[in-house]
């Protein structure tokens, strides 16, 4: 295809930056469905996989032989995504569902993994180390460290003691270990409204007391 001149400038900069020229990043397409690929920035070592949506403001970026894989189905926004691997390696597994709203996740020096269906959204980042388990959920304005969410059924498992780790919330939640069928709410309050200065670790069913239970 013709690129037109301020295209190609535009791609010089993208190379220098150590992304994707627009070309390259049409050329994703029809397995990866890219909605708008001049807002995109794909790093060269992403891998991703058939099915992928990337919506408007998606930043892939890798540096110091960093890593990102994408797998299938997945879905990049709406709204910010950003991911930004440096020395590390960052997997988002299939079907996953990043946003709505933005959502950050560095990996610097340690990976960071994603298991397949599981959500992040609303404003959450996420940083290295951390496994997020199959199904897990980080919800809201949270910033999660070093955590790990265990596996289990996604946010549409009707019984909440199966379904996989949850975070959610606002704030810093740092060190959380978080079960199947558990949560953590970060900037929680107790007696007077007063924020909890210590994580702690609720069952999902305490939130959904009308649930069925298998």
């Amino acid at each position: 295809m013709d690129i037109p001149r301020s295209v190609s400038a535009l791609d010089a900069v993208r190379r220098v930056g150590g992304f994707l020229p627009v070309a390259d990043v049409v050329d994703l397409m029809p397995e990866v469905l890219v909605l708008d690929p001049s807002s995109v920035l794909i790093g060269a070592d992403v891998e991703l996989e058939r099915g992928v949506v990337l919506y408007p403001g998606t930043v892939l970026e890798t540096r110091a032989g960093g890593s990102i894989s994408v797998g299938a189905g997945s879905r990049l926004g709406p709204g910010a995504v950003v991911i930004v691997a440096t020395a590390a390696r960052v997997t988002i597994g299939s079907g996953v569902e990043l946003g709505p709203g933005t959502v950050t996740i560095t990996a610097t020096g340690v990976d960071v993994g994603v298991g397949d269906g599981a959500r992040l959204s609303g404003g959450c980042v996420v940083e290295g180390p951390a496994v997020l388990g199959a199904g897990s959920q980080v919800l809201g304005a949270v910033s999660v460290r070093d955590a790990v969410l265990g596996a289990g059924g996604d946010h549409g498992e009707p019984d909440p003691d199966r379904r996989a780790g949850v975070v959610k919330g606002v704030g810093r939640v740092h060190g959380a270990r978080v079960g199947v069928g558990e949560v953590v709410v970060g900037g929680a309050v107790v007696g007077r409204g007063t924020p909890t200065t210590s994580l702690v670790v609720e069952r999902q069913r305490a939130h959904h007391p009308d649930a069925p239970s298998n």
